[in-house]
């Protein structure tokens, strides 16, 4: 079981109810909590699974709004869904950059992170103060620390200069002014040390599946001080943000790979990229970080909105059809195949009217049914496709002839993997000019794919791995401009250098600061 679903029900449950008596409010962001709440450990686990499951009960986290920003934007994904218009239309804009400060879902995004951030800043906050085992205290605190981090980690790669609220503000006075990007990455850096010296380092029982540990912390460093070491490439001054270098980011990869608790999944051979993703295999041993998803029959529970928002828009089945894989990427991919026999194409993207193993019958046999996507998805040509990585068995839904549709899909996004470190160590050390220690790591991913193993490297093509290996993971718009290859790949989006290296502050935000928020400058 996944430890949130043994309090995420609850959670939810108690959150509505304490939350009409007055007791505890988690969901508005800006309310503090009642002290009366914080008295025992059971209180802070409360808490802390609240964190947790923000990612899943807050359906901005996962709709279409961070596909747009997070994917739709790059190269690799069109909007999908209806045609025209119609069905989140404004996803559109993406296509060509068009969105303006306005855009709802900015807000939607920066809401979202921050109502998180705040759940986090209650823990660090009135733990502390709660007569618990001191080990345990340390874990829950480390967990809520990272947790933040990773929202911190969103909000600077998609607005650049944030606000830094560490702990709760006085009075409840929120309104202050954003930080520099540096301050915003030395603060993640630091929650992250923290986190790392107080979680456990080992993994967590069965019982708990889904809790990060240390070495979560120490990975998601390895990610941020890439970008900070990245920063030549797409900062204004083309310079690294304070200082960070490439060694540095590979002692860290060094640390992780060598003495950490991850490895690729690879227990089911040639076919372990398409295992990977299926819910028997949620907190493998390549799993980083997962949104913890469940679902209950009474729909108090969240399903995973970015599953269904993505699975196959049609009438056999039930999903959204939203982020679908772009012309441009089906072409890449497609060569990629045919010349390298990389699997992740057939394990990442289904067709109109590709077999697919549906359920089991009662003895164990499977059974297949063909899936029949829309005739008409918008933003591409050609065959109907969709994202696989999303795609669930019917009979491993949840009560999937008594519900509706929306709660039977209960799968993890995996928001962070072990993959992802081997490929930011084969980075650093190309760059640091130990290519052959490069090609230990990249081959390791390669191997997995089906792919040969290479002998010689070039940047372009560890960017090209981490395009096919996270494709409709959230991640390929942000490598295009940390490496600076948005300023061509990008540019028949009109994406233009600096302006669009970070989305515009919401305009929301904007006036509800009492003028104290500012717009980031190339959107003034």
């Amino acid at each position: 079981m996944k430890f949130v679903n043994k309090y995420l029900t609850f959670f939810i449950v108690a959150a509505t109810f304490l939350s009409c008596e007055g007791n505890m409010d988690f969901d508005d962001y800006n309310q503090l909590p009642q002290d009366e709440f914080w008295k025992t450990s059971e209180h802070a686990m409360q808490a802390l699974t609240a964190c947790y499951g923000s990612f899943t009960s807050d359906w901005s986290y996962f709709d279409p709004t961070i596909m747009g920003a997070e994917e739709m934007a790059s190269d690799n994904t069109s909007k999908g869904g209806i045609n025209g218009t119609q069905g989140n239309g404004d996803l559109n804009t993406f296509a060509d950059f068009s969105f303006t400060p306005s855009l709802a879902r900015f807000n939607s995004l920066w809401k979202s992170r921050y109502s998180t951030i705040n759940l986090c800043n209650q823990v660090l906050r009135y733990v502390p103060d709660i007569e618990m085992n001191e080990t345990e205290k340390k874990e829950v605190l480390g967990e809520a620390s990272f947790i933040r981090a990773w929202c911190y980690f969103e909000l600077v790669r998609l607005f650049g200069e944030v606000v830094i609220y560490d702990g709760l503000p006085e009075g409840g006075a929120y309104d202050i002014p954003k930080s520099s990007v540096e301050d915003v990455y030395q603060f993640i850096l630091k929650d992250l040390k923290f986190g790392f010296n107080n979680m456990r380092r080992t993994t967590w029982e069965n019982e708990w599946k889904g809790r990060v540990t240390a070495w979560a912390a120490r990975a998601l460093e390895a990610k941020v001080l890439m970008y900070m070491a990245s920063g030549e490439n797409f900062m204004e001054n083309n310079q690294a943000i304070g200082g960070v270098t490439w060694k540095d980011v590979e002692t860290v990869t060094n640390d992780v790979i060598t003495n950490g608790i991850y490895d690729l999944f690879t227990a089911k051979a040639d076919s372990s990229f398409y295992y990977l993703f299926r819910l028997e295999n949620e907190n493998c041993i390549e799993s980083i970080f997962e949104s913890q998803n469940g679902v209950s029959g009474d729909r108090l529970a969240s399903g995973s909105a970015y599953a269904y928002n993505s699975w196959i828009k049609g009438s056999s089945d039930a999903g959204f059809g939203y982020s679908v894989p772009s012309d441009k990427l089906v072409e890449a991919w497609q060569k990629r195949y045919e010349t390298q026999n990389d699997l992740r194409y057939l394990y990442s993207i289904v067709w109109d009217g590709e077999r697919l193993v549906d359920y089991h019958d009662k003895n164990g046999n499977l059974v297949q049914d063909i899936v029949v996507a829309a005739p008409v998805v918008d933003g591409i040509t050609g065959k109907a496709r969709f994202n696989k990585k999303v795609y669930i068995p019917r009979d491993e839904r949840c009560d999937y002839k008594k519900d509706w549709y929306l709660t039977q899909i209960e799968q993890n996004q995996r928001l962070f993997r072990f993959a992802d470190i081997l490929l930011i160590d084969a980075e650093a050390k190309l760059r640091t000019g130990n290519e052959g220690g490069a090609l230990l790591s990249i081959n390791r991913v390669r191997q997995r794919a089906g792919e040969e193993e290479l002998e010689s490297l070039t940047l372009q093509q560890i960017w090209d791995e981490r395009r096919f290996e996270f494709v409709f993971e959230n991640d390929r718009y942000f490598d295009l401009v940390r490496t600076g290859e948005a300023k061509t790949v990008l540019a028949y989006k009109n994406w233009k250098f600096p302006k669009n290296v970070f989305y515009p502050i919401p305009q929301d935000q904007l006036d509800l600061s009492n003028n104290v928020l500012k717009q980031n400058p190339n959107w003034e």
